[in-house]
């Protein structure tokens, strides 16, 4: 859970005069051990007013979001990454977790095979942890290299491959299990049960564009 203050939540509190989806009227929120016990409208009495609260003051309460796609933050893009840049990493995802992201999946757009090997190195998934104060790393998202060179954008087209599940596992190297989600050009599309079926590039998610 994520406030728009950035406050961690831990033990035993109260959230008072929030604004929560579906609901009318500011309610207060009740939450022991992480986990949100009772909800309730700030006219109905808290059964215990002496508890440690915190006042949202009509701001909205929410669950922090889950990002998909995220290239970089802080004047470091994740293709960029080696293992020197662990704590500029750590700060990362403690300043997304301060805009309300809960987890995420750092994003690789398309470069070369020895930097996706480095980035992947060092993108290794977090574990959740309520009395932490920054993102969870999810796995990552490859965006490339097997795109549509008419259509690349900013993908350097030297990088750009077809798709081949003997390439992929170039790209991926030991780290295939990190990789959660890749995004392929729509010619590829006839592959995509292949790559899902396939124990040595199994992903939880592809998603295709023109």
């Amino acid at each position: 859970m994520a406030t728009g203050a950035g406050t961690p939540i831990r033990d035993r509190c109260r959230i008072d005069n929030a604004h929560l989806v579906g609901r009318s009227g500011l309610q207060w929120v009740q939450i022991a051990a992480g986990v949100i016990q009772r909800i309730q409208p700030m006219t109905h009495p808290c059964p215990n007013p002496s508890e440690p609260g915190l006042d949202l003051e009509g701001d909205w309460l929410s669950l922090g979001g889950v990002d998909l796609q995220i290239n970089g933050a802080l004047g470091l893009a994740f293709p960029d990454l080696s293992p020197r840049h662990q704590e500029r990493l750590q700060a990362i995802c403690e300043f997304l977790w301060h805009q309300g992201v809960d987890g995420f999946l750092p994003t690789l757009v398309t470069t070369s095979m020895d930097q996706f090997q480095r980035a992947l190195s060092v993108l290794s998934p977090t574990q959740s942890d309520p009395a932490m104060t920054q993102a969870q790393i999810l796995g990552v998202h490859l965006e490339g290299p097997c795109l549509n060179e008419q259509k690349r954008g900013a993908h350097p087209p030297e990088f750009l491959r077809p798709l081949t599940v003997e390439m992929l596992q170039q790209v991926m190297g030991q780290y295939r299990e990190r990789v959660k989600l890749i995004t392929l050009h729509q010619s590829w599309i006839h592959r995509v049960p292949q790559l899902l079926g396939c124990d040595r590039t199994r992903f939880s998610s592809v998603s295709v564009i023109p």
